[in-house]
């Protein structure tokens, strides 16, 4: 079973990080989807795949720049559609980051 685990802001490395592998060591061909985490260390995969597919441009930006967020939310949507580009049989959706905008996006997933 092909498994896609979406954590778009990257706000639970620790979390996504202990579910991939448990469901790859359970036997799922597991994806994490996410973006660069920037605070810190983040776990090396175990088993399964991680890739950045969000906010590969705003995530590398100062917290103070007056243009991290508008490019974050032009982003948003590129990134839900690479999301929805990923073959998987499950989709988890770790956090809805603009849920009304998401669940529109998401809705024939």
């Amino acid at each position: 079973m092909r498994v896609v685990i979406a954590d778009p802001p990257a706000f639970t490395p620790p979390y996504d990080h202990s579910l991939a592998a448990a469901l790859a060591r359970a036997g799922a061909d597991v994806e994490l989807v996410t973006s660069r985490f920037r605070f810190g260390a983040i776990p090396r995969p175990e088993r399964y795949v991680r890739r950045e597919l969000f906010y590969p441009l705003s995530s590398r930006l100062s917290s103070r720049s007056r243009v991290r967020l508008p490019v974050k939310v032009l982003e948003h949507p590129l990134g839900l559609l690479r999301l929805y580009a990923t073959p998987a049989d499950v989709v988890h959706m770790q956090w809805l980051t603009v849920p009304e905008a998401d669940v529109r996006l998401l809705r024939h997933r």
